[in-house]
């Protein structure tokens, strides 16, 4: 079968969706008040040092994905333990996903339909996705990024006259402790879950555009959720912010132009169904690409199906309401997140180093024989 290539373009577009994900409307960690985007700003710089780390990967094993990398360097049977380890946070986070979206329909769109039935039509569109391959994700994405960046700049430009610029004063009002707090959070999510996107670092095109590609998903995502948030703190108020589920579905609600353009709630809804909908499908595409690895199977589409419906499954019963998910969400998940996303990269990163070292000295040894 031939080998499924990913255009910088595509992959790209996959990148900005994934990172925005369900944080375009669930938010980001509100402790910080009106300094929130000092935090953002702040996580932005501290996950460009990791995606520099995560794209040397992709220069020392040119052609491999995160599963190969990890038998590569941790060897066959530590490699497949640590790859189930991934094959869970892939797993887990698509559930979390889908949670997100089950408890925005039953809270604010289809009050009345049970949650699961929203949950699973992403779900099988996310499981129809996947066994078409990779290419086809990445073309979703780059028509869906297109779609949803158009959608936001008309947003915020409505948004204006609504913009109340005092909620900025006083700055720095709650100090830094709150800033740095959230810095973490933001950072864990969702940023470094870009991690995940290793997973499909064998079907780039080219030996060093996976740096390309990661910070250039990762300077749009960062714009536009920086944009976002500044718009909902600015037409609400931090408090109100902070003490909302779905913040960017109540500010776009209270853009009111003329009494001609009003309900922009839904065209920011269909953003969210658009995020979740390429989130969710890369992290079905990575666990099932792990699961064929650690089994040694011909194809992975033939465990598509089965952990498509195990994740909508799990997302059912992850969580008891939406108050759990949220205490989940920002303050278990960074310390959750941060073996996946930071310890176990930094240390796979210097034993790799380690083995391509010794693989180069050890071919060069006999050519200085001869």
């Amino acid at each position: 079968m031939k080998k499924e290539i990913i255009p910088t373009g595509h992959s790209i577009s996959i990148v900005v969706l994934f990172i925005i994900g369900t944080s375009l409307f669930m938010g980001l960690p509100g402790k910080s008040g009106n300094s929130s985007w000092i935090a953002l700003l702040l996580a932005i710089s501290l996950t460009v040092p990791l995606l520099f780390m995560y794209a040397r990967f992709h220069v020392l094993f040119p052609g491999k994905n995160l599963f190969d990398i990890l038998i590569i360097v941790f060897g066959s049977i530590f490699g497949r333990v640590v790859s189930c380890l991934y094959i869970w946070y892939a797993l887990h986070m698509g559930a979390l996903v889908l949670r997100n979206f089950g408890e925005f329909s039953k809270t604010v769109a289809l009050t009345e339909t049970p949650m699961i039935a929203p949950m699973l039509c992403v779900g099988l569109l996310c499981i129809w996705v996947v066994k078409a391959g990779i290419e086809v994700i990445g073309r979703c994405a780059k028509l869906f990024l297109l779609l949803l960046l158009a959608e936001i700049l008309f947003i915020e430009i409505l948004a204006i006259p609504k913009l109340k610029y005092h909620y900025l004063k006083p700055f720095l009002d709650s100090g830094w402790s709150p800033i740095f707090a959230d810095t973490i959070g933001s950072f864990t999510f969702p940023f470094a879950e870009i991690v995940l996107f290793m997973g499909v670092f064998s079907h780039l095109p080219a030996k060093d555009s996976a740096k390309k590609i990661l910070l250039s998903g990762l300077l749009i995502s960062g714009v536009v959720i920086l944009l976002v948030s500044l718009r909902n703190l600015l037409i609400l108020n931090p408090d109100i912010v902070q003490s909302l589920y779905f913040p960017s579905y109540v500010a776009v609600s209270r853009i009111n132009i003329g009494d001609f353009l009003t309900r922009m709630e839904a065209s920011s809804a269909l953003g969210f169904v658009i995020t979740i909908f390429i989130k969710a499908s890369l992290c079905l595409y990575v666990a099932s690409v792990g699961v064929a690895k650690l089994f040694k199977l011909k194809s992975y589409r033939s465990v598509v199906l089965q952990l498509g419906l195990i994740m909508v499954y799990f997302s059912q019963f992850i969580f008891k309401d939406i108050m759990e998910m949220q205490h989940f969400a920002y303050t278990i998940y960074p310390i959750y997140a941060l073996p996946f996303q930071v310890i176990i990269p930094l240390i796979l990163w210097i034993c790799a180093e380690i083995v391509v070292s010794r693989d180069k000295n050890k071919q060069i040894a006999p050519q200085s024989q001869q």
